[in-house]
């Protein structure tokens, strides 16, 4: 590689008086850096290609601390270019909010690494699900688990310490988590033949998520001039006919125990109020957000009777794979996940067919079971 060194004048070098960095005009700088733009006092002084700060260079700010370290390599370069040119396009519903996707959250993720990691991780799964290069799968399912490794400590550490200066950031991760765990355990058993339970994924994404539900309720005043506050449920919209009349039969079933069983009434209660908010937001403005909120908003008593089978908790669950189900023509995560959820849940109920018949007829015929 070429090497020129800084061309002197009585202020510095050109190169450092553009970045506003000390000079050292003893040093060489790589021509193909300068045409990156690197400051001068960043050199190729690494076998790998990785650039490593000179004793002489200047603190960072943390953005451009992240960027240069060197645990980050040209397979993250390529992991956030393909997010933000294509993987974006997974989260976002329409347009109204891609932009923010595109862009803000990829400049938010150098603040805060739990994001840059959750982006490297959606990113690489997003190639494991799309490339018929069987190296390549096996190679970025690796790093889809390795940086989503990475992403939960501190992940779950900014859940429990909210600021207004991180709730875009935890918000943002808590979208990228849910399709995370959604699509991880599928790709990773299609693709090494291993056996797979789409129940058991959403009983670990519930766990993931749970404390997730605190970000909305706390930070909404922080997030008015971000581009979140457009995600907050639209409640007592109208619903489609079909939607309207599941939640009946839900609330109507749930009814019978209020009296033997208060406790569990008002857990089910809560859980179908939070379904029908997910049926009227999709109803209003199709999207993944609405859909994966649910999960959110599922509160521990929830899903601890989800874990213990307890038939109407199920049933409620497969009916919100009737949403869930609408994703997966636009959107790769969500690929076979509702038809094989409620699959799945349909077995753990086929003891209720008979005294349930007319409320499991709709969720199944929608997912395409018979």
């Amino acid at each position: 590689m070429s090497r020129r060194f800084h061309k002197k004048s009585r202020n510095g070098c050109n190169q450092c008086k553009e970045r506003r960095v000390k000079c050292d005009e003893t040093q060489p700088i790589c021509s193909a850096c300068s045409a990156r733009e690197l400051p001068c006092t960043y050199r190729n002084a690494s076998p790998r290609g990785q650039f490593e700060p000179s004793p002489k260079s200047e603190p960072q700010s943390p953005a451009m601390a992240a960027f240069i370290s060197p645990k980050y390599d040209a397979r993250h370069l390529l992991l956030m270019h393909k997010f933000s040119t294509e993987t974006y396009k997974s989260v976002c519903g329409d347009n109204s909010d891609a932009e923010g996707w595109q862009v803000f959250i990829p400049k938010l993720a150098f603040e805060h690494e739990f994001l840059l990691h959750g982006i490297f991780a959606i990113a690489a799964l997003h190639i494991v699900a799309t490339t018929p290069d069987s190296e390549q799968v096996i190679f970025y399912l690796e790093t889809a688990l390795q940086c989503n490794e990475f992403a939960f400590a501190p992940f779950r550490e900014a859940l429990t310490h909210l600021t207004p200066l991180n709730c875009d950031a935890v918000f943002a991760q808590s979208a990228i988590v849910a399709i995370i765990g959604i699509a991880l355990p599928r790709l990773n058993a299609q693709h090494r033949g291993e056996s797979f339970s789409m129940f058991e994924t959403m009983m670990t994404v519930f766990e993931l998520l749970q404390g997730a539900s605190r970000v909305s309720e706390i930070s909404k005043s922080w997030r008015q001039a971000g581009i979140f506050f457009k995600y907050d449920w639209i409640k007592d919209a109208a619903m489609d006919p079909d939607m309207a009349n599941a939640i009946a039969q839900l609330r109507m079933l749930n009814s019978s125990i209020e009296i033997t069983d208060p406790t569990q009434h008002r857990i089910n209660r809560e859980a179908i109020d939070s379904l029908q908010n997910s049926f009227s937001a999709f109803t209003k403005a199709p999207h993944p957000e609405p859909i994966m909120a649910w999960l959110t908003y599922a509160n521990r008593e929830f899903v601890d009777g989800l874990r213990a089978r307890q038939p109407i908790q199920l049933l409620i669950l497969l009916n919100w794979t009737v949403l869930l189900n609408k994703l997966e023509p636009d959107f790769w995560w969500a690929k076979g996940c509702g038809k094989g959820l409620a699959a799945e849940l349909s077995t753990e109920l086929k003891d209720h067919n008979e005294k349930w018949k007319s409320v499991l007829q709709w969720p199944r015929e929608k997912v395409g079971i018979r």
